[in-house]
């Protein structure tokens, strides 16, 4: 389905709106220029039959016209027209003038003045017929007037006038198109802003909306999603809850009946007391990492918490309280950082990554007779604006088929080891909380290497 862009509705809805009422208004005008035009030269033709009848007399009882010669093919003042004329008396004769000039219709006579239009020697014509009635010692005559001229000067007048309004019109359009999508991307920003901000905003970040800067059109969607926040917001501090109370209510039986087998004495010399506590470990061990895979759920942490913090300190302290029980476990330590790198972070689920790592290294990075193999070496670099963790270990490393499906929750590559499967799935979505980036490689001859990139705080 065609994503429907408020934008383009807008702005197709104002163009049309604005061509239309130009269109309109360009009719309108035309219409009116035209009658104008047409209204100049039929006065042009009034005037020039009045000039006619002002020189006709009556002597010896017959009409006469002063300058008989003055109206044979007149041209018009462009000089691409003609213009006619012809002068009756009461017979129906012609005094001067051009035989046979069309006549108006007679229901198309109203009055002494009669416009209309005709067609004379096979040109389109436009005519006036006036009767002029004089008197000669009381006694009545009259005259017939008609003045005709074709209609180039017209037509030519008329095309210039449609061609200038069409051009106006044209740059009206282009400037209202114009001004129309100014002002809908202005009127749009707003909308464009908050569009901007939502985008920024991490994809887990449930704080509310600031209602105050944003437009009345789309405050009630915005107050909708600020609700929706609310309620994800509680159901993800309910589900903390939850983790919570299932930690302290599966942890503490399991603490009493590891404390209770080892206090029962008729366990003491029992081979399977030794199991046991096994088993009472490995749930107890399960049972925290299960807890914190959920509590450390990207979708459902509450990032706000994510404070700045010096890695570089916190990894130290770290090396330093774990190097006598990597030591205890047959391994050799190296440890190399650099100072001051800062980024935005947990502390306590950060001491959790590192860990995770560092129990996956101990468990993993053993001979098939489970012999520890070489040196655990952890590394805080900088690198290009990134804050880079690397712990590396000379195990027998990873398949390359298996590097990213050891990522996922309870895949283990040894099912004879113990181990929930969960220690590299709890790194991955600390990584993920805090903008980092996680990666898998294997090192020459053997050994695994475990990089974690967070971004530096500028």
């Amino acid at each position: 389905m065609k994503t429907i862009s408020i934008r383009s509705r807008l702005i197709d809805l104002l163009s049309t709106s604005l061509i239309l009422v130009a269109l309109s208004a360009f009719i309108c005008i035309f219409l009116f220029l035209e009658y104008k035009v047409n209204k100049h030269f039929d006065d042009a033709l009034l005037s020039e039959a009045r000039n006619i009848i002002n020189r006709l007399y009556v002597q010896n009882g017959e009409i006469q016209f002063q300058v008989p010669e003055l109206g044979i093919n007149l041209q018009t003042a462009s000089g691409k027209g003609s213009v006619f004329y012809a002068i009756e008396d009461d017979y129906k004769s012609v005094i001067s003038g051009f035989e046979a000039l069309p006549r108006p219709l007679l229901n198309k006579r109203i009055n002494d003045i009669t416009f209309y239009d005709d067609y004379y020697a096979q040109e389109p014509i436009r005519a006036l017929l006036v009767t002029h009635k004089m008197y000669r010692n009381t006694v009545p005559y009259h005259a017939t007037i008609i003045v005709a001229e074709t209609l180039e000067d017209r037509q030519m007048l008329i095309e210039e006038i449609f061609i200038a309004i069409s051009g106006i019109t044209c740059i009206i359009i282009f400037i209202a198109v114009t001004v129309s999508l100014v002002s809908v991307n202005k009127g749009l920003e707003p909308l464009l802003a908050l569009q901007h901000f939502i985008q920024k905003r991490d994809i887990h970040d449930l704080t509310p909306i600031d209602e105050k800067s944003v437009p009345k059109e789309v405050l009630s969607l915005v107050q909708s999603i600020n609700q929706l926040f609310v309620k994800l917001k509680k159901s993800f501090t309910h589900t903390e809850h939850f983790n919570a109370d299932v930690s302290h209510q599966l942890r503490t039986p399991l603490a009493e009946l590891k404390v209770m087998l080892e206090m029962d004495t008729q366990m003491q010399h029992s081979e399977k007391k030794d199991k046991y506590l096994e088993v009472i470990d490995t749930m107890t061990h399960t049972t925290q990492q299960l807890l914190m895979f959920a509590k450390t759920n990207p979708d459902a942490f509450d990032r706000l918490r994510l404070k700045p913090l010096n890695l570089s300190e916190l990894c130290e302290k770290f090396a330093k309280a774990k190097v006598p029980f990597i030591y205890a476990q047959g391994f050799e330590f190296a440890y190399e950082a650099k100072k001051d790198l800062w980024i935005k972070g947990g502390p306590i689920i950060l001491e959790s990554l590192l860990q995770n790592l560092l129990d996956n290294a101990l468990l993993y990075a053993r001979t098939p007779e489970g012999n520890p193999m070489g040196t655990i070496s952890l590394h805080v670099l900088k690198e290009d604006g990134y804050a880079i963790i690397d712990l590396c270990d000379e195990g027998p490393g990873i398949e390359e088929v298996y590097l990213e499906r050891v990522l996922e929750r309870f895949f283990r590559l040894d099912t004879q080891k113990h181990g929930s499967g969960l220690g590299l799935g709890i790194v991955k979505h600390i990584a993920e909380l805090h903008n980092a980036t996680m990666h898998l490689n294997n090192l020459q001859p053997h050994g695994l290497r475990v990089r974690i990139r967070f971004p530096l705080i500028t």
